[in-house]
């Protein structure tokens, strides 16, 4: 990946964006919320995050305000255009939390 590349996938965020989900039952689409924050580490030519979702009034569940997506960015097979991950978890704060502590109660050190 030459710097420009690098930087190009650095640069591609969804930080304002909404986030909407397809209706399973029936047509259109849901909006869920809109991306605050988000972190990142590039690996290859992947960009690698974990949005800070803030739920949409009406939207949410378990009380939480926000949720969070692990998703990517990377470069398609010519290395000319970044495109977006289409295959990512949400999770609200209360669940990401659960996952975590799980994690932790094994015994795993990554968080």
């Amino acid at each position: 990946m030459t710097a420009d590349q690098e930087r190009k996938l650095r640069s591609a965020t969804r930080i304002g964006k909404q986030v909407r989900f397809k209706n399973k039952k029936g047509t259109g689409h849901r909006t869920l919320g809109v991306v605050e924050d988000e972190v990142y580490i590039i690996v290859s030519d992947y960009k690698h995050m974990i949005q800070r979702i803030k739920f949409a009034d009406g939207e949410g569940w378990s009380g939480n305000q926000y949720a969070y997506r692990v998703a990517y960015y990377t470069w398609d097979a010519e290395m000319k255009t970044v495109k977006w991950g289409q295959y990512h978890s949400f999770l609200a704060e209360s669940e990401l939390k659960s996952l975590i502590h799980q994690a932790r109660e094994k015994g795993w050190d990554i968080f």
